[in-house]
């Protein structure tokens, strides 16, 4: 008899146990507008439970089994295995979920998860329905199945569990520590000044959803992003992302911004380069820029919920020019202590979609999205001349190939857009990965060869440097032909001339002009691109005669480092009201270009050179052309060098060409100049 009562009362244990489970399970599967936070409590609570029908099932099953082993009813005994093995299948998927959490790699896990509840419960009501069935009813009076005939007996584990998630329930959201709630109107230092218009953010176009201020932990604190998302995580330390506060290059600019127009005016750049400093309201008179060492504004550069954040964009005139939303906070997200952070990294890998649904905006797909950042113009405000256009990677992408069909507005099947080229998909250990294990590469992966080797991210800088030399630009060197073997005083058809393949060969002691063509195929933009007044791209061309002695050259680095001024160079020279070159990148003395050459998406640029080929050369010559590319003008690094920290500015060989062409002696009867 005290057997049977300790069996009853695991039963009972067991049984209120499984209620839990199946109310706080089932109601979230079912009910799709349950508020977030009770199921985030219920998710809790459904893991307490889950761990105490656990240390009750097996004890509760081995005195079962033991009890009931020598039972002569067949189908009974099956429906009680069968019942334990789905349990244990139970058990053992929830183990995992809330080991990995709830995402597309645990997905079948999930669904398991899920079918197997929805079976156990068939399995439990008719193993104990057939039990009580076909149970002696002489015996019936002492059975542990005895409860079932009795409604106090059905009414206690009933009452158990529904009073254990009330219970539950009001106990997490009382434990619950409450977040700061400071007034987000105010910004971090009083008498904020509005020098750019009644907007707190301008003359930067960033908005927020309440028109206010927010706080420092709504945008700062990727470490906590970091430690779930590991592989992303990595990823975006090394990026051009991260840095674009400790940028020695924007220390040094935005520090000339501040002393020349005063911290307000860091605001036009912060938008973009330190999105935290903008919007907690740092930038006024006492507070402090991106570029300051030693903040979290600068060591975060942009966090990860400064883009995440992001969940509109407030026109496409660029400078920042999106719509800032704070997300939901989990329970336990603003607690302290191990415990609390403890139960809310688990209450987020169990119930992620609200997490997904606010920091995955459909518009992050968008090439749109990125022009928010990566197009920019200067106002009177700034420059106090007018409005001034400036770089616009957005407009070379939606007038290019990779825009179908070239309206913004409408997408298509072969459409590319800039997260298909700058954060292809590629493998990492991540929560966020999808079944193949691949997430959207947060390297970001552009140009700055120079940041990824000033912070020694050696993984980048291979990155960057193999992007680079994808064969997005080639340049191909046009054999010249041979003019003196066209001449021939025998007719010839037109067709037959039409159809000749003249040979190439270059004489001594004449001139000839070597056309090369530099085509953009594989960018998406304009090449280059970016801040092309920094930026440098040139052509290094050369001559040699079979012995390898130069016979020209063009394009070669000077003794100070400076490209050759005669080279053929892809660039930006920007100048201020006095024509003078607006070389510090100090845009806001900017008013227009004296300069610009830049290759188009699809277009092909042809350049020629004229070498004199000298008496003395020797054959074959050997004629070769390298376009070569670097972050910053040697003017302009050695400017920020004189102030920052900063040692590499690698030369990238984007393509190359080389062709080998017979030298032959002029014919006496022969001009010595051919065109």
């Amino acid at each position: 008899m005290d057997k049977n009562k300790k069996e009853i009362q695991l039963l009972h244990y067991f049984s209120a146990f499984f209620l839990v489970l199946a109310i706080t399970g089932f109601v979230t599967w079912f009910i799709a507008s349950i508020p977030p936070l009770v199921e985030q409590a219920f998710a809790l609570i459904h893991i307490f439970a889950g761990f105490g029908l656990t240390s009750v099932f097996f004890y509760y099953s081995y005195i079962h089994f033991k009890r009931t082993l020598g039972f002569r009813r067949f189908l009974s005994v099956i429906f009680g295995v069968v019942t334990f093995v789905t349990v244990i299948l139970l058990v053992i998927t929830g183990g995992v979920l809330i080991y990995t959490g709830v995402n597309k790699q645990s997905i079948t896990y999930f669904d398991l998860h899920i079918y197997t509840a929805s079976t156990c419960v068939v399995f439990i009501i008719v193993h104990v329905a057939y039990h009580v069935i076909s149970f002696p009813k002489r015996r019936l009076i002492t059975s542990p199945t005895r409860f079932l005939t009795v409604s106090p007996r059905i009414l206690k584990p009933l009452g158990g569990g529904i009073v254990a998630v009330l219970i539950g329930t009001f106990s997490l959201f009382a434990v619950n520590p409450s977040p700061n709630n400071d007034n987000p109107l105010k910004a971090l230092h009083d008498n904020y000044r509005y020098d750019y218009g009644n907007t707190p953010f301008s003359p930067s176009l960033t908005k927020t959803t309440t028109g206010t201020f927010i706080k420092p932990n709504e945008i700062l604190n990727s470490r906590d992003c970091i430690s779930c998302h590991k592989g992303i995580g990595d990823q975006w330390l090394a990026s051009t992302h991260r840095h674009a506060a400790d940028d020695p290059a924007y220390i040094r600019n935005i520090n000339l911004l501040e002393k020349s127009k005063g911290i307000s005016a860091a605001r036009y750049c912060e938008g973009c380069h330190a999105p935290s400093a903008l919007l907690t309201g740092n930038l006024t008179p006492g507070g402090q820029h991106g570029g300051i060492k030693g903040t979290a504004m600068n060591d975060e550069g942009l966090s990860c919920m400064s883009c995440h954040g992001i969940h509109e964009l407030t026109g496409s005139q660029g400078v920042a020019s999106f719509s800032f939303r704070a997300r939901t906070p989990y329970l336990f997200a603003a607690g302290e202590n191990w415990l609390y952070q403890k139960m809310h990294k688990q209450v987020l890998k169990l119930k992620p979609n609200l997490h997904k649904k606010e920091l995955l905006s459909p518009v992050q797909k968008t090439s749109e999205y990125c022009g928010s950042c990566h197009t920019q113009f200067m106002d009177k405000s700034m420059n106090d001349w007018g409005w001034v256009k400036m770089q616009d990677e957005l407009l070379a992408w939606s007038s290019s190939k990779f825009n179908a069909p070239k309206d913004p507005r409408f997408s298509h099947p072969e459409q590319k857009n800039c997260q298909d080229c700058h954060m292809p998909l590629i493998e990492a250990d991540d929560i966020a990965a999808n079944k193949e294990g691949k997430v959207r590469s947060h390297y970001f992966v552009g140009s700055n060869v120079a940041l990824a080797k000033h912070f020694g991210n050696d993984e980048l800088f291979k990155q960057t440097k193999r992007f680079l030399q994808q064969d997005k630009v080639s340049i191909t060197i046009e054999p010249p032909e041979d003019n003196i073997a066209k001449q021939n005083t025998l007719f010839v058809s037109a067709n037959l001339r039409s159809e000749q393949k003249y040979p190439i060969a270059l004489y001594r002691n004449t001139a000839k002009k070597i056309r090369l063509l530099v085509t953009n195929q594989g960018v998406g933009h304009n090449f280059p691109g970016g801040t092309i007044d920094l930026n440098e791209a040139w052509i290094e061309f050369k001559v040699f005669d079979g012995q390898q002695k130069l016979i020209t050259a063009n394009g070669e680095l000077q003794d100070d480092g400076a490209v050759d001024p005669d080279a053929v160079i892809y660039k930006e020279v920007a100048i201020d009201r006095f024509g003078k070159e607006v070389w510090r990148h100090d845009l806001f003395n900017m008013v227009g270009r004296s300069y610009v050459n830049v290759i188009p998406a699809g277009s092909t640029d042809i350049v020629e050179y004229e070498v004199n080929v000298p008496d003395w050369a020797t054959s074959p010559v050997t004629i070769s052309a390298t376009l070569k590319f670097r972050k910053f003008n040697q003017r302009y690094f050695n400017w920020v060098k004189e102030k920052q920290t900063i040692n590499d500015n690698p030369i990238i060989d984007i393509a190359r060409d080389s062709i080998v062409v017979p030298l032959l002696k002029t014919p006496t009867t022969t001009s010595t100049i051919d065109n």
